[in-house]
């Protein structure tokens, strides 16, 4: 059995959270994640990132932000029990791909 460990993040972002789970789904897809599942109407996505340094998955949560901002809560969870963690946290690279995307 695999050691998984979770990071989080959360940033606020100008737009309604119609708008950013359109631009959060379009950031995956293009950092290469699979299996993106989009809720709709919790406003929630999840993802798997698998490379072969890098395996884990994201789970993103939008939530109102006062009138017209949106605050993005991601969650990362990764493998760690391996030698490629030992040189950087593979959740922090999974959500720095995400944050990538997204910019």
């Amino acid at each position: 059995m695999a050691v998984r460990k979770s990071v989080e993040d959360t940033f606020v972002v100008a737009g309604p959270r119609e708008e950013w789970l359109l631009r959060c789904r379009s950031a995956l897809e293009a950092e290469g994640f699979t299996k993106i599942d989009v809720s709709k109407t919790l406003f929630q996505i999840g993802a798997n990132y698998k490379k072969a340094t890098v395996w884990g998955d994201l789970e993103i949560t939008l939530l109102p932000e006062g009138d017209s901002s949106t605050k993005i809560n991601a969650r990362a969870t990764a493998n760690v029990d391996n030698v490629f963690a030992a040189f950087g946290s593979p959740g922090r690279k999974i959500l720095d791909r995400f944050k990538a995307g997204i910019r």
